[in-house]
């Protein structure tokens, strides 16, 4: 970790203690605890950010049964994704917890789903809100749930499909002509789709896809 960090020995020790102390604290192997700091330190942070994201994915790892690994991305997936939004691990984690499905399907489906859906104008709790949603309906998993919302979040915002949408009514933008969010998108298509035959509808749908 330090030849990563490039500390000093007082900084080494601190981190060190950090270390064994959100072991205990979490309820987890020293190696464990090491393995997911020695990924944090991967991903570009300082170590005093190292140590801030530390407990929360050992926290992560404990109630999903993530790996240390699969936790440190998922918890990077969402923050790097969402970054704009200024969401720290904690609220991430929080939010996570809060859910109604498995942090691991949450976690599964925004490393997938998280950097298109948030350049779709999705914020991190309508990210949640829909693969909640889905995993609830369809009992799927979260890795085929996020795939499939990059897929939808991907092509929804194409010129061609906007243009699709508004022909048939679809408000697509705002009053200021921006282009509006992908959930809003597929609310205000739900809509129009909702009045047509089945028939019809399910020419649409093909046509979008």
């Amino acid at each position: 970790i330090n030849s990563i960090l490039g500390t000093n020995a007082k900084e080494l020790e601190g981190f060190s203690k950090t270390i064994f102390n959100v072991a205990r604290n979490t309820e987890q192997s020293f190696n464990t605890v090491a393995t997911a700091a020695l990924e944090l330190s991967r991903q570009g942070l300082n170590a005093t950010e190292v140590q801030k994201r530390l407990a929360d994915s050992m926290i992560l790892t404990r109630v999903s049964g993530l790996g240390a690994t699969e936790a440190v991305s998922g918890l990077t997936a969402a923050i790097n994704s969402f970054n704009k939004s200024g969401l720290s691990s904690s609220v991430i984690l929080n939010k996570l917890s809060a859910a109604a499905v498995s942090e691991r399907d949450l976690i599964e489906g925004i490393k997938r789903a998280g950097s298109v859906a948030s350049l779709a104008g999705v914020s991190f709790d309508e990210l949640v809100g829909v693969i909640t949603a889905v995993q609830v309906k369809t009992a799927r998993g979260g890795a085929v749930i996020g795939n499939s919302f990059k897929t939808i979040f991907t092509r929804i915002q194409s010129i061609e499909k906007l243009e699709t949408m508004q022909n048939l009514g679809v408000q697509v933008t705002d009053t200021s002509g921006k282009v509006l969010g992908a959930t809003k998108i597929i609310q205000n298509l739900s809509k129009v789709l909702g009045e047509l035959p089945e028939a019809k509808r399910l020419q649409i749908a093909e046509g979008l896809v």
